[in-house]
């Protein structure tokens, strides 16, 4: 998913003219990404399913979602 990304903002950055480069992935970025969106999406829902906030119940859903995303895109690589 990353390469596909990356070759679509290629595309978008040839069209408009604009020489924007984007970072390179490495499994060791990935895998901080994936330690700090398991940290925070822990936190989310622990604090929403203690407190009365949903909105961080769903904050904390999202980044466990993200986290599995991340997963299985350090698996790619």
């Amino acid at each position: 998913m990353i390469k596909q990304l990356d070759t679509a903002l290629s595309k978008v950055n040839k069209r408009v003219g604009v020489n924007v480069k984007t970072p390179k992935v490495t499994k060791s970025k990935l895998k901080y990404s994936r330690y700090f969106t398991t940290a925070v999406g822990v936190g989310g829902l622990t604090l929403g399913i203690i407190g009365p906030s949903k909105s961080l119940l769903v904050l904390g859903t999202i980044g466990i979602l993200s986290t599995i995303a991340t997963t299985n895109e350090i698996r790619k690589i």
